[in-house]
């Protein structure tokens, strides 16, 4: 919910902030006991000096968990510039003039700081018709999945989507250039028979939880995630005012749980399931994550007319503790199989 097109017509570098695997015993102290293990990674992270190279920090009010990061972040880190914006969880013309006016916000605080001449709307339609073009590439390549057997894994497609998170948007798209072509030549890596699953739920950009679905048998076609097609799903466009536009897809893009009314995204979900062709869904959720934990009996109630088989696991940031998860995924994977014939 932070476009980044903003920081990119200021020239500047926007990164996604990730956590890191590994122990989180600085953040627990300063995080009480229910915090989402994401937040505590990415304190860690800071605390460790992995962002000691950040100019600033800008997120959105998108959760309590990201609020309270936020806050102790800007109590303990030496990041020179940090701002926080709200972000409405409804949609109306109303909430969206008074989002376009919180990126406004952002946008002179970020020309007051660093001495910059004025964002001007043509740098920032610069930006966005980039940053469209990225999300046309990415699309194009995840549509590539709904092949009988596709050449692009689960895994593989969350790292390109992971890696143009951090890398500077003009190399990343040159590289998405030439992705489509390379993987229609490419032999399919993907064995016969996998089940077709869609991954769902909390922020994922983990490699290794998808690689070990896969690896026990299961195939990633499609995601409705955060940091997957949700990030590049819709294009901005132009319709005229560039804050507004980017206002407008930033908030009104494929939601997450904290948007209100759900049924915009459940018919969401309905459709990548109808588009890639999917056998099983799993939800996955941080635990602790209030939004995803309250979300899983919605989203039982809005798949169960397409008589999917769900499987939903709780788990942490890091992997440490995926056994327990290895065996309900390889349970889940026969359920699949047993329907299959």
């Amino acid at each position: 919910y932070t476009p980044e097109e903003i920081f990119h017509a200021a020239g500047m570098l926007p990164i996604r902030v990730l956590g890191v695997p590994g122990k989180t015993l600085k953040a627990d102290a300063y995080f009480s006991s229910n915090m989402c293990s994401f937040t505590r990674s990415c304190l860690q992270a800071a605390f460790d000096g992995e962002y000691a190279f950040m100019d600033g920090l800008v997120t959105g009010n998108n959760c309590d968990h990201i609020r309270r990061l936020f806050d102790v972040w800007y109590q303990y880190q030496d990041t020179p510039f940090l701002r926080i914006f709200s972000i409405p969880n409804k949609i109306s013309e109303e909430t969206l003039a008074f989002y376009r006016d919180e990126l406004a916000r952002v946008k002179r605080d970020l020309e007051k700081h660093f001495g910059l001449e004025e964002i001007s709307s043509e740098a920032l339609r610069s930006s966005i018709e980039l940053f469209d073009r990225m999300r046309k590439l990415l699309k194009e390549v995840y549509l590539l999945r709904r092949e009988e057997k596709p050449k692009l894994t689960g895994t593989e497609a969350l790292e390109v989507v992971r890696a143009g998170m951090v890398m500077p948007k003009e190399e990343f798209v040159e590289l998405l250039e030439e992705l489509p072509a390379w993987l229609q030549e490419r032999e399919s890596p993907v064995e016969e028979d996998c089940p077709r699953l869609l991954l769902t739920g909390s922020e994922i950009d983990d490699v290794d939880y998808v690689q070990m679905i896969e690896q026990l048998g299961g195939l990633v076609v499609a995601d409705d995630l955060c940091n997957g097609s949700r990030y590049f799903w819709e294009e901005v466009g132009n319709e005229g005012d560039p804050l507004a536009d980017l206002a407008r897809r930033y908030l009104t893009h494929t939601p997450c749980p904290r948007m209100q009314p759900s049924q915009r995204r459940f018919d969401h979900l309905r459709e990548m399931i109808r588009t890639f062709d999917v056998a099983g869904v799993v939800m996955q959720y941080l635990k602790f994550c209030d939004f995803y934990c309250a979300d899983f009996p919605l989203i039982k109630g809005a798949l169960k007319d397409l008589d999917l088989p769900l499987l939903c696991l709780d788990r942490e940031y890091a992997t440490g503790g995926i056994g327990q998860m290895k065996t309900r995924v390889q349970a889940f994977l026969e359920v699949l199989d047993t329907t299959a014939v």
